[in-house]
């Protein structure tokens, strides 16, 4: 017997370091289905929650683009300040006799009046991207 340790097999040629010749190779790790899934009601949910973020936070702030038939709005120096509020309000100061929809900018400017269907009506606004289409608040001063 000898006092030397015999020195283990070298690898051979293509096989991964550390397994012996003629093993399979491990396989890469596969994705669970559960993080598949994941992703995926991710990639649906965030977008979801945006929009429902964007339409709540719209409601909630006052914007007058959300106003209907019925609801009050502020006296404001300018149509970019008018917020919708409660009609009990002491800040109310109009109130949407109707809403006339889908009006080109330039239709509004160029008619003296939008809302000739809401006779009650004395003043409008228009709400909607700037030289494209929008809608008419029709608005009545609002009776306290």
């Amino acid at each position: 017997m000898s006092d030397q340790a015999t020195p283990p097999a070298a690898p051979q040629a293509g096989a991964p370091f550390g397994q012996p010749a003629g093993a399979p190779a491990p396989e890469a790790a596969k994705p669970t289905k559960n993080r598949n899934v994941g992703k995926i009601l991710l990639r649906i949910a965030v977008p979801i929650i945006v929009v429902v973020g964007g339409i709540a936070w719209k409601f909630m702030s006052g914007d007058p683009t959300v106003a209907a038939t019925g609801d009050c709005l502020i006296e404001a120096a300018s149509a970019d300040d008018m917020k919708t509020v409660g009609c009990d309000d002491a800040t109310a100061h109009w109130k949407v006799a109707g809403k006339v929809e889908d009006i080109k900018e330039a239709d509004f400017n160029a008619q003296e009046n939008s809302c000739t269907a809401y006779p009650t009506a004395e003043s409008s606004l228009w709400m909607g991207k700037k030289g494209g289409n929008g809608d008419v608040l029709c608005l009545e001063p609002l009776k306290k």
